[in-house]
């Protein structure tokens, strides 16, 4: 198991950098009991290389990953996460491995570094690369030509690698996009024999199932400390005024045409985040583009899915983007430049509002020009829409720093959902809503008018649950012919289906088993004939009550939605667009190395990137927030492409730590983290409120925001859910001294991740162990809200004022002590137990010209402010 990060953090005194950080760190592994104890000799941390480096102005804390090396050939999977605050290292190096001299197989390969990567091709089922050539070398590492991509050199790197059986073996790494560009590799051979030791893909492909079928490649352990391209640049001035472009969009807080309208927005862009604007590249006040690229990204349609150079609208030089979407009704080709449009300012949006958080450039962002603001350049996102490689689908390669990252935005197949109308009996008879599967393949259409007409009959297989049909029914002979109603339970979806089909079931209605809406169904099996729907719980029981009474007959018609269907796109999908980009985020602020852990918090991350843009005024976090409602053509009530919808509330999302052992990797397991982040993120607007401004706000919204990019840093390489934990509670002790220690453990323990709760083995998604200990109130545990350290709840203005004072405390209601004093010292305005509710106004015209303290004391508060009276 990952060694968790612990919460304490000691003061140091400060030295300076006398020492350089590898020495610092070196000195901390000497005289660390805690490191010494697992066998670390001085030969272990002789040889130690810096693989990558973060830093966060908020925690303080700079982040260094670490590996050993052996002759100065790096151990890949000897990745450590060094914590340094005021100069000292405090925590690190417990992933490090013992006497490692003693383990190495050799130090010379047998196969040279073209015959390795031949067997590499072989071994993965990959098309062959002809005439590759070593092009660049630099140390152990190298870099080759890659066939017909130019722009994509096979990245390689001579490396041990340490086994399951505690030796080091001698291995090629390599990097390199496939040619038909699929699939990034990265992939470790073994320099003796040619066996493939370890591999992972970096394309993150999220088809949004939650089904045990599906299968998806982990996110990728970076094994180059620093990429081979490094554009050098210098410092520069910002500009005064970055062009404004016109795009109209879905504005970033509107998740899709379902949940509102397009609008005309003219921008530049953020100033501190694109301070040239979206148009720039190279630093100066004229743009570069007049197409939808730029610094950020270069958005292009891939209609024939082949990665090439596609089409980019053209905003002329007035840089209006103003195009037509005419629904879903029409084909994709008559509105492909909209689609594009929407693309380009949502990846910029992203860019731009977690820039404010610490996805910056020296934490290894995307941007094509780092304006001299450190990291590499170079990897701007190429974001392709309507791309023709799939459907129902949408992926995120995450290169390390200085490497193009590639979104592949698809179209959507679902068509809008069909209805089930009860005939009878007159007590439940009506129209229901349903939703459709998205088996892929088995996908069935609900036929069109006069639709399926049939008797409904529930189904039994005998054992508890009898109605879940995983396994196979007892009462065939009742439900064949007939509509099969089916509850929800374990087994997949396919699984009932097929079970029903096999019983002769015409067709399926599959009612969930928690409240909220329909639940999508996702699942793959070419041998399913039968439509197959769902219906929500509540819907769905009163039906098969009705079945009970044992007199009655229900008898119900199955018919496909009337209209013209065509596709949905994904590129209007505001939040399948955020939680791609979000990929990329916790990819390269874990240091491109997430994937060593079965327990995929990177899909939990990337739904929870996009919940906290479309958070509004008006919400609370008891509402249903689906993910993908657009896209799989449900309503926006519905659950979209979770099990469950995202909610504070137990009734209609029950999941808890322990769920994880039975969600699907790697979305249904990511969706538990994101349940327990969204329940987090409601725990900081209820105690700091909410501010609609995601740029420069200080409300808890913002404020969660900036702590879970500051926990991601501080996790590093191959996270768990309870290291992931541990980091957000240091984040918070590194950052206020702990103000929300209690509040933080509280919404972990409600969802199984109190003091005892483990993850186990991080590499077995079935073994986490839950707990719902809350730890003990401690020094810096603050169960209520404390006014007197959380002072942005306090505001006093106008400042300087004419004598009209207000002031005003968020979320307050109660008694309080309100005093002005002069600059002598003398109270001049004194209003003992005065009710409070909000604010309130004081009149201080009767002073005389000067400067004053306001002082404000009561329960929990204690506060002082300078204020001038003209």
């Amino acid at each position: 198991m990952k060694k968790i990060i612990y919460l304490t953090f000691f003061l140091f005194s400060l030295s300076g950098f006398s020492q350089n950080t590898i020495e610092k760190i070196k000195e901390y592994l000497s005289s660390n009991a805690k490191i010494k104890a697992l066998g670390l000799t001085s030969n272990d941390i002789n040889d130690l290389v810096i693989v990558n480096e973060f830093s966060s102005e908020f925690t303080k804390i700079n982040n260094y990953h670490v590996k050993q090396r052996v002759n100065g050939i790096e151990i890949i999977n000897s990745d450590s996460n060094f914590l340094m605050k005021n100069e000292e290292v405090y925590a690190g190096g417990e992933d490090f491995y013992g006497n490692i001299s003693s383990k190495i197989n050799t130090a010379t390969p047998a196969l040279q570094i073209t015959e390795a990567f031949t067997s590499a091709l072989s071994k993965l089922n990959a098309p062959q690369v002809n005439n590759v050539t070593l092009i660049e070398s630099n140390g152990f590492k190298y870099k080759l030509t890659n066939g017909t991509l130019n722009q994509d050199p096979i990245k390689a790197q001579l490396v041990y690698f340490y086994t399951a059986i505690n030796t080091l073996r001698l291995g090629w790494n390599f990097e390199f996009y496939t040619q038909d560009t699929k699939n990034l590799w990265n992939v470790v051979i073994d320099a003796v024999d040619g066996k493939i030791l370890q591999k992972y893909d970096l394309v993150i492909s999220c088809s949004f199932e939650n089904d045990a079928n599906h299968k998806h490649e982990k996110e990728v352990s970076n094994a180059f400390s620093k990429c081979f391209f490094n554009e050098k640049l210098n410092p520069t001035t910002t500009a005064l005024a970055p062009a404004i472009g016109n795009y109209r969009v879905y504005p970033s807080n509107i998740e899709s045409p379902n949940h509102g309208s397009r609008q005309l927005i003219s921008t530049s862009g953020n100033i501190t985040a694109s301070p040239y604007g979206w148009h720039d590249t190279n630093g100066n006040d004229a743009v570069e583009y007049t197409i939808t690229r730029g610094n950020n990204v270069y958005a292009q349609e891939d209609i024939n899915g082949n990665n090439g150079t596609g089409a980019s609208p053209n905003g002329t030089a007035s840089l209006t983007f103003d195009y037509t979407y005419d629904g879903t009704g029409v084909a994709a080709s008559t509105y492909t430049n909209a689609a594009t449009t929407n693309l380009f300012y949502m990846n910029n949006i992203m860019h731009d509002v977690y820039y404010q958080y610490g996805f910056n450039e020296a934490n290894k962002n995307f941007q094509q020009n780092n304006y001299g603001r450190g990291g590499t350049a170079g990897d701007s996102v190429i974001a392709e829409a309507q791309d023709g490689s799939g459907t129902n689908n949408a992926n995120f390669a995450t290169p390390a720093d200085g490497g193009q990252p590639r979104m592949q935005m698809y179209l959507w197949t679902n068509g809008p959902a069909p209805t089930l109308t009860i005939n009878s009996p007159a007590s439940i008879a009506g129209a229901y809503s349903i939703t459709d599967n998205g088996f892929s393949p088995g996908h069935v259409a609900v036929p069109a008018s006069p639709g399926l007409t049939r008797n409904l009959v529930l189904y039994n297989d005998g054992t508890p649950d009898t109605s879940d049909a995983c396994t196979a029914a007892t009462n065939a002979a009742a439900l064949n012919g007939n509509i099969v109603v089916i509850r929800r339970g374990s087994c997949s979806f396919a699984i009932k289906a097929k079970a029903a089909q096999n019983a002769g079931a015409v067709a399926v209605i599959i009612v969930n088993n928690v409240a909220g809406g329909a639940p999508g169904m996702s699942g793959a099996d070419a041998t399913i004939t039968i439509p197959v729907v769902s219906v929500t719980q509540t819907n769905g029981e009163a039906i098969i009550a009705a079945m009970a009474n044992g007199t009655v007959t229900v008898n119900g018609n199955l018919t496909a939605a009337a209209g013209t269907f065509v596709n949905s796109d994904g590129d209007f999908d505001n939040g399948i667009v955020a939680h791609e980009y979000g990929h990329g985020i916790s990819t390269r602020l874990s240091g491109n190395c997430l994937g060593g852990s079965a327990e995929q918090m990177g899909e939990g991350w990337s739904d929870w990137f996009w919940l906290m843009l479309q958070i509004k005024a008006t919400d609370n976090g008891t509402e249903s927030k689906g993910i993908g409602t657009f896209a799989t053509q449900q309503p926006t009530t519905g659950v979209g492409i979770r099990s469950y919808p995202y909610s504070t509330d137990r009734a209609k999302n029950p999941f808890t730590f322990a769920s994880s052992n039975t969600q699907a990797a790697p979305h249904g397991i990511g969706s538990v983290w994101c349940t327990i982040l969204w329940d987090l993120t409601w725990a900081y607007i209820d105690k700091y409120g909410y501010s609609a401004d995601v740029y420069n706000g200080t409300s808890g919204n913002n404020k969660v925001m900036r702590l879970v990019l500051d926990a991601i840093k501080i996790d590093g390489c191959d996270p768990t859910y309870i290291s992931g934990r541990d980091a957000l509670i240091a984040a918070d002790q590194a950052t206020t001294g702990g103000q929300n220690y209690c509040m933080i453990w509280k919404v972990f323990a409600e969802r199984g991740m109190g003091t005892g709760a483990s993850s186990e083995d991080l590499l077995d998604t079935t073994d986490q162990i839950e707990d719902f200990t809350q730890p003990a109130p401690g020094p810096n545990c603050t169960l209520g809200i404390n006014y007197f350290e959380n002072q942005d709840m306090v505001s006093i203005y106008p400042n300087p004022s004419n004598g009209l004072v207000t002031i005003k405390i968020e979320k307050f209601s109660g008694k309080l002590n309100l005093q002005v004093i002069d600059i002598n010292g003398r109270v001049v305005y004194t209003a003992n137990d005065t009710d409070f509710n909000t604010e309130k106004t004081l009149n201080l015209n009767h002073l005389q010209s000067g400067m004053y303290v306001i002082k404000i004391s009561g329960d929990d508060l204690n506060y002082i402010k300078k204020i001038i009276l003209n």
